[in-house]
């Protein structure tokens, strides 16, 4: 017995020698970016990495041509004098001309990684990628990769763009009833915006929803909690009527109309119903906002031009086959288990008639009236 406890304390020392991660000798990847590197040869990506210093005023960038990732990442380590870990990583960044051509193969790479957590941002850059990472002049961030966390992660938390994550992605990417997006980032002279959504049919990048769309696309995707819309309430924009909603809070409804007319290959109805309200920040227009039926008509018009401006959404997204909204979800649950998997969705989908039918409720009025 006295034998077996000598023993102890050396296999105690064995055991916390081998588990021992000294972080002094990490190299945290922050960001993470995919581009293509040779249009003659499609097999070659440009892979660039960014490893924010101790200090967190400045980064180390790493680029280079590689076949995958993982060859990408062994010419990383041959340069760097610490690990590299993937711990820290808070964004992937894909290039347009790569996103058109398919990322999956890179995302599932990242998935398969147990030390990268879900909530990775996933990101479509308008943008040299590289160069985006190497520019350390934005006077909103110290390094690149914190100022687009802090960016993705303000504009997501009012509900005007949709949570881009590589948990959301995934989901969605596997589930036949609804596409995946992902918010779209581009390089300004001083700063980085975001410049609307991706949309993707399966893993590609097949159309875009313009930034000053993005609101209306958020009422049709998701539940928005807290933002803002801005509406020219005539189409030609000639009159220069136009109102403005802060506080805007909204709840969306689909409803699947004739999905028994499916089984006998009729023309598919859905219904979007959407129900916002919010503060009149701003009205250029005739009406006289002191006058309750001139709000009444006020709260019409905005839901008219609501009504348009995503009808024509949804008549965009319908020509590129891809389905954000998950309407797939909906129809997927309306019909049975077999008629769903015989069913040529995409083609469905885009012969179907989808309305939209919005109800505006202004809360108040507020300096407006006075």
């Amino acid at each position: 017995m006295k034998v077996k406890l000598g023993w102890l304390p050396l296999l105690l020392l064995l055991t916390s020698c081998t588990d021992e991660h000294v972080l002094e000798n990490a190299g945290f990847i922050r960001t993470i970016a995919y581009d293509t590197a040779d249009k003659d040869d499609e097999n070659l990506l440009r892979v660039t990495i960014s490893i924010p210093k101790s200090n967190h005023q400045d980064a180390i960038v790493y680029s280079t041509i590689a076949k995958s990732d993982k060859n990408a990442k062994m010419f990383f380590d041959r340069q760097n004098n610490r690990k590299l870990v993937n711990g820290q990583l808070r964004q992937v960044l894909f290039g347009e001309n790569l996103a058109k051509k398919g990322i999956w193969k890179h995302l599932d790479s990242l998935i398969r990684d147990p030390s990268i957590g879900t909530r990775l941002h996933v990101i479509v850059a308008e943008a040299d990628p590289q160069n985006l990472l190497q520019r350390n002049d934005y006077p909103q961030g110290p390094t690149a990769g914190e100022y687009i966390d802090t960016l993705i992660r303000t504009e997501a938390n009012s509900g005007e763009v949709p949570e881009t994550n590589l948990y959301t992605f995934s989901r969605d990417y596997y589930d036949e009833g609804i596409d995946p997006v992902a918010n779209i980032l581009k390089e300004q002279k001083t700063s980085l915006i975001i410049n609307g959504i991706a949309l993707f049919k399966g893993d590609q990048y097949v159309g875009k929803i313009q930034p000053e769309e993005r609101m209306y696309f958020g009422l049709l995707h998701h539940n928005v909690r807290a933002g803002d819309l801005y509406i020219d309430l005539k189409d030609d924009h000639t009159d220069g009527e136009q109102a403005a909603l802060q506080f805007l809070s909204s709840h969306r409804k689909v409803d699947v109309i004739s999905s028994q007319g499916l089984l006998n290959n009729k023309q598919l109805k859905v219904v979007l119903h959407i129900h916002l309200q919010g503060s009149l920040l701003e009205y250029i227009g005739n009406l006289d906002m002191k006058k309750q039926p001139d709000q009444r008509k006020l709260e019409r018009e905005m839901q008219e031009a609501i009504q348009a401006k995503c009808k024509s959404l949804i008549h965009m997204m319908q020509e590129q086959q891809t389905d954000p909204l998950g309407i797939g979800q909906y129809v997927r649950n309306a019909v049975p288990h077999d008629v769903w998997h015989k069913m040529d969705w995409k083609r469905v989908y885009s012969d179907a008639d989808i309305s939209v039918r919005v109800n505006v409720r202004i809360k108040d009025y507020g300096k407006l009236l006075h």
